[in-house]
Formats: structure tokens, C-alpha cells, sequence
């Protein structure tokens, strides 16, 4: 399967985003390294911002990895999940114990709470490509 290019076009921007924010949390570990702080400051203070950036960083490559190579894949039997777990960023439990999430919202109807879904999502990234399908 392959991944819509107007998925992919937001997926590059969402990897984009998210490279950029991890960049600016780099920036500012420079930064501190560059302080006229004392070296017991800035040493902590760098690497608290650049193991920041790590994480957005990283995360970007696997939207950017969906966005360029375009490579979705069906996955049945997706568990939806509570309310709660939602407000966390994860959508729906895949059998292999991964999670899979909404690029930014859902915009179509909302999914119903511990019911069973057949969803499409990105190889890299598990964000959902088209709406679930739910299962009976």
C-alpha cells in the first residue's frame, strides 16, 4: 500500500516541525556551552536541552522516512482506547503491543472505546493514513 501524497505531504511537515523543534532544543545546549556561566552550570544545563532535542528529533526521522518513501500498511484487530490514554497521544493498541495515532486530530467519527478496528497506518511512523474501519 502506499500512502496518499497529501498524507505525505502533511507527514513531511510534521517531520519537518518536529526536526525543527529538536534543532532549536540543540541551539539552546550550544547556547549554554557559550555562557558565561560556570562550568559546573553550563555542562548540566547543555546536556539537560540537548538530550531535550533527542527526542523530537528522533521522532521526525520516522515521520520524514512515511513522507519519502510512502510505504502504509493494513493492520487488523486494533484495540481503541480509553478517553484517558487518548489525552496521552496514543489512539489505538496494535496487537504487536505498538500504538497507532491520529497525524494531529481525528476527522472522521470518533472511534469507540475498546472496539476493534482494521486500520491503515505508515510503516515508519504509525500515524493512521485513512480512517479506521471497525471491526464487528
Amino acid at each position: 500500500m502506499t500512502i496518499p501524497p497529501r498524507v505525505r505531504r502533511a507527514l513531511l511537515l510534521k517531520g519537518l516541525g518536529l526536526a525543527a523543534l529538536g534543532l532549536v532544543f540543540f541551539a539552546v545546549a550550544v547556547g549554554g556551552l557559550r555562557a558565561d556561566w560556570s562550568l559546573l552550570a553550563r555542562v548540566p544545563f547543555s546536556l539537560f536541552f540537548a538530550a531535550l532535542g533527542l527526542f523530537p528529533f528522533g521522532v521526525s526521522r520516522l515521520a520524514l522516512f512515511d513522507a519519502l518513501f510512502g510505504e502504509a500498511v493494513e493492520v487488523a484487530h486494533a484495540v481503541a482506547l480509553q478517553p484517558k490514554q487518548r489525552r496521552a497521544g496514543y489512539s489505538l493498541r496494535l496487537p504487536d503491543g505498538h500504538f497507532a495515532e491520529f497525524l494531529l486530530t481525528n476527522p472522521d467519527e470518533p472511534i469507540v472505546p475498546d472496539a476493534r478496528y482494521t486500520v491503515v497506518i505508515g510503516r515508519c511512523s504509525r500515524v493512521l493514513i485513512a480512517a479506521p474501519r471497525r471491526e464487528e
